[in-house]
């Protein structure tokens, strides 16, 4: 399933499509507070489940860019590589894009593990997804990206084990939280608390 240019992603039809029968029925009763309560939900669910289009600050090979919106909570660098701490909150747009980008050619976007019944922090149990990004089939993962869904959240991935363009749609993050690590010799473009925004923000140049 690949999302382009549809206004709303396509995990946004369903819970859309229901909340505006159940508006239209309401209307037809002259329910008029239930009503107006299902309008504004509906209206949330377009905007939750909204599909923007991006232009990226960077296409340079050595770039990379946000795999998803949010905010950095926490950069941490350690023996194997610099993570960044990323919170996605619901008001956030939740389409997941490749972040990388080579001349020529297109880089791979690997599911390595999905673990349910994680505890996750503060949250209750939930599920890890792991990616491994490559710059192609042949090469090894450069950057890895685990995802923490909060409860009855969504989490969808699109492609495996095909190329992904820079910044194409590969997958929906509803809301939670996230862990992208990087090679140590990253240079970082952002700082903890900026918010950054997938297909669009350059987090760091890859160096050697």
């Amino acid at each position: 399933m690949r999302t382009t240019t549809e206004l709303i992603a396509r995990e946004g039809w369903k819970p859309l499509i229901i909340v505006l029968f159940g508006f239209l029925f309401a209307v037809l009763l002259n329910w008029n507070f239930l009503a107006f309560v299902l309008l504004v939900f509906a209206l949330c669910i377009a905007y939750f489940y909204r599909n923007l289009e991006r232009v990226p600050e960077d296409v340079a090979d050595d770039c990379v860019l946000a795999p998803l919106d949010g905010v950095i909570k926490n950069i941490q660098n350690k023996e194997d590589g610099i993570y960044l701490n990323i919170k996605k909150p619901i008001c956030f747009c939740g389409m997941l894009r490749m972040p990388l980008a080579r001349f020529g050619k297109v880089g791979e976007a690997v599911e390595l593990e999905r673990i349910c019944g994680l505890k996750n922090g503060k949250s209750a149990n939930g599920e890890r997804v792991k990616i491994a990004f490559k710059r192609d089939r042949n090469s090894e993962a450069i950057l890895y990206l685990t995802l923490y869904p909060r409860n009855f959240s969504q989490l969808v991935l699109y492609f495996w084990d095909l190329d992904f363009k820079l910044g194409e749609r590969l997958g929906f993050f509803l809301v939670g939280n996230a862990v992208l690590k990087m090679p140590l010799e990253s240079e970082l473009k952002v700082n903890i608390g900026d918010s950054i925004y997938a297909g669009q923000t350059l987090l760091a140049s890859l160096k050697g």
